[in-house]
């Protein structure tokens, strides 16, 4: 169906149909009526595909996460596209699973299909998704971390010194023996920067960081990760009295192991985690936690993009949505 076949059946010259579609304060109210009912009947929809080719703008914005399992990364999501949508933009998903391959990939995906902008979670990159990203003449956003080294604009919050904080608070806590348990740092510099935040805290506090409690699980983490892991480092030797989990999916399996076998948390051990689902506050042992607001991250980032596109001067190109420490009973 075409433009043409719209005006046939509205009984109007071409001309006063795209003027109705186009510029509707232009046409009378009765007219813009006619268009709209002769559109409904014939299920006619304009080529999007040629009007991108013609104004260069696709009204799509490319995000890539690592996971949709997590609720937060689902959060952030939908901030993007609650904030798109306003503005009539809608949102292309990719998922990556941290492999770096799978967000060149889907970047590149972007990019063919015109999309006006890209938004990416954290900064590591492949040397091929950087050049793309570099070479990309929309905006570009990275999510969920700060670091000095952007590719052109960053919403997130700083990582290394949320996994200090939690640290600090065990310390501050009494507890002697903390281990931790992140996922693996590989394609992930959220990882990397909870895990040395961990370990300045622990040496600015003057307490040793023994190999085994230092522990990596493959990503994404799960539960059942959680479970192991705690497992594991309660059979060891030197049992830790606090668990630091990056990840509040994996703290929230170990509480469930510890439940099932009868320790006591926080009595024979402490748990912490990162992210505050929705869940942690409702356990049986209401989980001590880093609470993210990933669906500002996620609307903040569309704002940004959608500034860009219109415009209007930038206030910002770095913005920290900041982190909260939730003591609960777990620790």
């Amino acid at each position: 169906m075409t433009l043409k076949d719209v005006s046939q059946v509205a009984g109007l010259s071409l001309v006063t149909v795209s003027r109705a579609l186009h510029k509707p304060e232009s046409v009378q109210e009765q007219t813009r009526l006619r268009v709209h009912k002769a559109i409904e009947e014939i299920g006619y929809f304009p080529n999007l595909t040629a009007r991108s080719l013609v104004s260069n703008r696709s009204d799509m914005i490319g995000v890539v996460v690592p996971i949709l399992a997590s609720s937060l990364f689902a959060d952030f999501a939908q901030g993007v596209a609650s904030a798109l949508r306003a503005e009539n933009k809608q949102m292309l998903l990719g998922v990556s699973q941290r492999s770096s391959e799978n967000e060149t990939d889907a970047v590149r995906t972007f990019i063919a299909r015109q999309a006006d902008a890209i938004i990416v979670t954290g900064f590591t990159h492949s040397n091929a998704c950087r050049r793309l990203l570099a070479n990309f003449d929309g905006p570009v956003v990275e999510t969920w971390n700060l670091r000095e080294e952007r590719l052109d604009m960053a919403v997130g919050y700083d990582n290394f010194g949320a996994a200090a904080a939690m640290t600090w608070h065990l310390i501050d806590k009494g507890y002697q023996e903390i281990a931790v348990v992140g996922g693996a740092v590989e394609n992930n510099d959220q990882a990397v920067d909870r895990r040395n935040g961990y370990l300045h805290a622990m040496r600015e506090r003057g307490r040793p960081v023994r190999e085994e409690f230092v522990v990596s699980v493959s990503n994404p983490t799960t539960l059942e990760s959680g479970r192991a892991a705690i497992a594991e480092l309660l059979s060891g030797p030197v049992r830790p009295n606090a668990v630091f989990f990056q990840a509040d999916i994996p703290a929230i399996g170990a509480m469930m192991f510890c439940l099932s076998e009868g320790i006591l948390i926080p009595k024979d051990v402490a748990i912490a985690g990162f992210g505050d689902l929705s869940l942690s506050a409702m356990l049986p042992v209401p989980l001590t936690t880093i609470r993210i607001n990933a669906r500002q991250i996620g609307e903040t980032a569309a704002l940004m993009v959608l500034r860009r596109l219109r415009g209007d001067p930038e206030t910002e190109r770095v913005f920290d949505v900041g982190y909260q420490l939730m003591m609960r009973q777990s620790a």
